[in-house]
């Protein structure tokens, strides 16, 4: 048996102890004890927890677990025809109930929503009120039930039913929830809100200042202030203890069968309460958390606007003094045609004029990125681009002592993109990267690039350096906009960096180092 198999097989046998076990112990108080009328009857709740947890086709362990607890614990009084037929009602009536909820469009049984929480309430009145009608006329019809008692015991095994479901069934599905709850934390809180459950259970059933249930209705007192605290996860455990906590001092204090329906009546009344509050406390601390994570994003997404309407228009202003600066150093080159003594100052000049040429090239293409994310692309050698940008950053290289090995595998393919803004994005890396090794010693800063194919389709750029690595909490918050761990850095070099590269089809991310960092990138080969 395979190690699922066996797990499998482990839960349905737990399920049947429990559910015999829970049976036997709601029998402290029974309204009808041989035939398993009680005012409070938890099996069907663990039942509806193991098939909407494990799927309906565990309905037949039902019957096993009815039929078992039918003949070892209440013994025989009836025929073994007569207990059968007892015992698969709750399983067809119950599998049936947990069927109608699992198919029903959007109903989630980790009780996400106050809807899911309406619905199985829905579910469970119809399921326990048929159960209710069936099991009881069976005995009816075969004798072991007076007719005239159909109604009472046919009403008290509905609410008995239906308070076991109401309980029991959402305390199992939410400490089953994946990922696990969270129910520690404030844990003096957590006492004194069991110690206020026990003392007003003392004050209805123990403290003789008034008869009998007069009092319950301070049990809502705990129940709201645990609903406030810990929405449904607390709630669920909550109502758990007032409900074995009442049961327990009905059986304790002697009281009167005939006092059996009220209670019945109030312990609905509370559990319904506190299913109903709980979830609807849930449902709106994760309202306000998705306002607010929604309030985070539209704020990032307005400084984003900002910064690239602050781009937009930096490159509209910058345009034209870069365009008048070509023109003037132009102009400079052909006074200078005739003096060929002035050689070095011509070469000197045309190196200016690429520069302010690439310059002004750069930043039309993030004006037309920030204005419609767009780029014109063509086949693209990434030998070139990688030598273009070291070429600008030589300088800077060689004042930091920074040793630079750039490489590209054989016969690597060309990518489509847009040169101009791939530049921009290797730029970036590179300048990140050295801001990163202005820690480590002059002799030991190194920095590599590396271009290889990434898959059939793709070519893989890497900028990899030894220097301090990624200092920031969460490598994910690296690409947002404004983050940062430069101290007059604007964080938008990378965030810039993505946008480029998504744009293009590609993606890109960081990759975790024990020393330095790597960020690396892909772009579409060129067909």
């Amino acid at each position: 048996m395979s190690r699922a198999g066996a797990r499998g097989a482990l839960l349905l046998a737990a399920y049947v102890v429990v559910y015999a076990a829970l049976d036997r112990a709601t029998d402290l108080f029974p309204a009808v004890a041989a035939l398993g009328i009680t005012p409070w009857n938890p099996p069907p709740g663990l039942s509806l927890a193991l098939l909407l947890r494990t799927g309906t086709r565990n309905g037949p362990w039902l019957f096993v677990a009815a039929l078992a607890t039918e003949l070892v614990l209440r013994g025989p009084h009836g025929s073994l025809g007569v207990l059968v037929v007892a015992a698969a009602l709750p399983a067809i009536v119950y599998t049936g109930t947990a069927a109608a909820l699992i198919h029903r469009r959007g109903f989630n049984a980790d009780f996400a929503s106050l809807r899911d929480g309406v619905e199985f309430i829905g579910a469970a009145i119809v399921g326990s009120g048929v159960m209710a009608l069936a099991y009881v006329g069976w005995y009816v019809a075969v004798g072991l039930l007076v007719p005239a008692t159909y109604a009472f015991n046919a009403l008290t095994y509905w609410i008995g039913d239906l308070i076991g479901i109401i309980v029991t069934t959402p305390l199992l599905l939410i400490l089953t929830r994946r990922p696990r709850p969270r129910l520690a934390g404030r844990p003096i809180e957590a006492l004194a809100q069991v110690a206020t459950i026990a003392g007003v259970l003392w004050i209805v059933f123990y403290s003789g200042w008034m008869v009998e249930h007069k009092l319950f209705y301070m049990i809502f007192l705990p129940l709201v202030w645990v609903a406030m605290r810990r929405g449904i996860e607390g709630t669920v455990i909550a109502a758990a203890l007032i409900q074995v906590g009442t049961m327990v001092g009905m059986d304790l204090a002697g009281f009167m069968s005939g006092a059996a329906l009220e209670f019945q009546m109030l312990l609905l009344t509370v559990a319904l309460t506190g299913l109903i509050l709980g979830l609807a406390v849930s449902e709106r601390r994760q309202v306000e958390r998705r306002l607010r994570e929604r309030e985070a994003e539209v704020e990032r997404g307005l400084r984003f606007a900002g910064a690239s309407a602050m781009a937009s228009a930096l490159a509209h202003e910058l345009n034209q003094p870069l365009a008048a600066i070509g023109s003037y150093v132009r102009a400079c080159q052909l006074m200078l045609s005739d003096q060929g003594a002035h050689g070095a100052l011509r070469t000197t000049m045309e190196k200016v004029m690429r520069e302010v040429t690439r310059a002004a090239e750069v930043v039309r293409n993030l004006r037309e990125f920030f204005g419609g994310g767009s780029s014109r692309r063509e086949p693209v050698d990434v030998a070139p681009l990688i030598g273009a940008v070291l070429g600008g950053a030589r300088e800077r290289l060689d004042r930091a002592r920074v040793h630079v090995t750039a490489s590209c595998a054989p016969g690597l393919a060309r990518v489509s993109a847009s040169p101009a803004q791939i530049e921009i994005v290797l730029h970036n890396l590179v300048s990140n990267a050295m801001d990163a090794l202005e820690t480590m010693p002059p002799t030991d800063r190194r920095l590599a690039i590396f271009a290889a194919p990434d898959g059939a389709d793709f070519v893989r750029i890497s900028v990899t350096d030894n220097g301090a690595g990624v200092s920031m909490p969460g490598s994910t918050s690296l690409f947002e906009p404004f983050a940062t761990s430069k101290p007059e850095g604007m964080g938008l070099g990378l965030a810039i960096s993505r946008s480029i590269v998504e744009g293009h089809g590609g993606r890109l991310w960081h990759e975790q180092r024990d020393r330095g960092a790597s960020f690396a990138f892909t772009l579409p080969a060129s067909a």
